[in-house]
Order: structure tokens, then sequence, then C-alpha cells
């Protein structure tokens, strides 16, 4: 696969609003995108604290940016979007994360991939599969039907 997949979640403020604005500023950064519908799901790890919507966004693997160049830009971006790190896992106005980056496995200090945790989500997971990597999936992960938190499409 040479994709990138990134993740993107909010739950604080206008999280539709803050989504779209998220996938704009990718957009202007990586090019055109496939994305997911966006869903919705309750929180996992920190609980006290709203539901997430969350989207998945598909792009072409970009040639002149390395995986940590374009982990860089989403941090930049989070904070451009008002994300402010309190509590770990907790209430954000934006998440974004790098689940796939093409075929690479990387794992260093600040950076996993494929996500290490993305087979665990399904506001991961569910918004995936609508996309056309989708197949490729499937012969590569043990994709889960069912979940602790399950995310729903917004109508």
């Amino acid at each position: 696969m040479n994709k990138l997949v990134i993740a993107t979640g909010s739950n604080i403020g206008d999280s539709v609003a803050i989504l779209e604005s998220a996938k704009k500023l990718l957009v202007d950064q990586f090019g055109p995108c496939e994305s997911s519908r966006i869903y919705c799901s309750s929180a996992v790890d920190y609980l006290d604290q709203p539901d997430f919507f969350n989207q998945v966004l598909l792009f072409e693997l970009p040639s002149k940016l390395g995986p940590q160049d374009v982990m860089t830009f989403l941090l930049e971006t989070e904070k451009e979007l008002g994300r402010e790190r309190k509590i770990l896992r907790g209430p954000r106005t934006i998440d974004m994360d790098i689940i796939f980056f093409g075929d690479l496995s990387l794992n260093d200090a600040n950076l996993t991939l494929p996500h290490p945790r993305f087979l665990q989500r399904s506001f991961v997971i569910r918004p995936m599969l609508e996309l056309s990597i989708s197949e490729w999936l499937f012969k590569n992960f043990p994709i889960p039907e069912h979940f602790d938190t399950e995310a729903t499409p917004l109508s």
C-alpha cells in the first residue's frame, strides 16, 4: 500500500466544523484525499469526557516528507486548531494520528507505525473500511467484528 492514512477526532467545540477545518489544512498540505463519513463514539481510556467525532482520511504518500515530518505537521496543526494537552487522552479540540505511512513499520520514541492501537478502535476501523484500502486491510490484518466501544456514522 502506498498511502498515508490519518485519523482525526474531536470532542470539544463544534467538532464537525473542527474536523472539516483539519481536513482542509491536511488537503492543503498533502493534496486531495479520500474521506470516510464522520463517526461518533464514546471516549475510551479516559472516560469522563464528551463523545468523540472521528473521520479517517486517505492521501497519496508524500514523496518529499517522511513520517516524522508528517507527524510534526500534525502536531503543529493540532496546536493551530486550539489543542491544549492538559489530560492524557482527555478532551481535545482536535487529535490527528498517522495510522499508516505506506507499508512502513516504525517503532521509535516519538512514533509507532502502523498506529499501535488501531485494531482496538472502532472509530478508526469502521471509517477506514469505507475507504479504497478496505480489501488491503482485510488481507493484512485481523479486523475485529466487535469492539468494546462502538462507533456509528452520523446520519
